[in-house]
């Protein structure tokens, strides 16, 4: 079973790709050009966390829709490889967290000030980084592992040429954290989709999508008290990937 998998592409699978593979990057590769630049002030960060909570919300119930227009079987019940799955899923949780954990520690001694975005600090801000890890592993998983991966199937005729450009897409997506966390989430967002490969559903990459993501944010908050991190004191740089 190939997984997952269009058969056809509508208006509404054309759209999803173009906002989900273009506009989306855009618009966050100009956000991160106005924080570079310093005409955009770093929100709150309690706010974007609840703003960041309603995006990904967002994303979620499109994709749903674009699926089930789009007749893309999302949750199958057969063809389901659990064990597999969680093996593969244990091997890329364990693989990233020994990848990035040096990663987070250096973007922390810098003063990287995109860490705003991604170091809950008091109890509130923990609570919403815990939702927010959650939709994401969960909506972004629909979104790009799910349906962009999907519909890029229908259009390329290849699953592997579908997974690189749905990857490269999710890295984009992401770019407020640098080039070359962008990068390394292109190879995140491929490990995720072996992970669905070998366990035939989205369900195991979402639970490691979610535990990457709240491990990164707490390794991230721990480390800003260890170091006395507290906002913008350097350009910014390039800021360790969380997918």
């Amino acid at each position: 079973m190939i997984f997952p998998q269009a058969y056809w592409l509508g208006p509404a699978g054309w759209l999803h790709i173009f906002y989900f593979g273009i506009v989306i990057p855009a618009m966050v590769a100009l956000g991160r050009r106005r924080i570079v630049v310093g005409s955009t002030p770093l929100p709150p960060r309690l706010a974007h966390f609840k703003s960041t909570a309603i995006q990904l919300t967002m994303f979620g119930a499109v994709s749903l829709a674009v699926a089930r227009v789009q007749r893309v079987e999302l949750f199958p019940t057969e063809g389901v490889h659990l064990l597999r799955g969680l093996l593969a899923g244990v091997a890329a949780y364990a693989a990233a967290v020994a990848l990035m954990r040096p990663r987070w520690r250096r973007a922390v001694e810098q003063r990287l000030p995109a860490i705003h975005f991604f170091t809950p600090e008091n109890r509130a801000e923990r609570a919403w980084w815990v939702a927010v890890s959650a939709l994401a592993g969960v909506s972004e998983e629909i979104t790009w592992r799910g349906v962009q991966t999907a519909l890029l199937v229908a259009l390329t005729g290849s699953l592997p040429v579908a997974a690189l450009l749905s990857a490269l897409s999710f890295g984009a997506a992401h770019m407020i954290q640098g080039w070359k966390s962008a990068a390394l989430i292109v190879l995140f967002g491929l490990g995720f989709q072996v992970v669905v490969w070998a366990s035939g559903s989205l369900y195991v990459a979402m639970g490691v999508h979610f535990a990457y993501d709240l491990t990164a944010g707490f390794a991230y908050g721990r480390l800003a008290r260890e170091l006395g991190y507290a906002g913008r004191t350097a350009e910014p740089a390039e800021t360790p990937a969380r997918s």
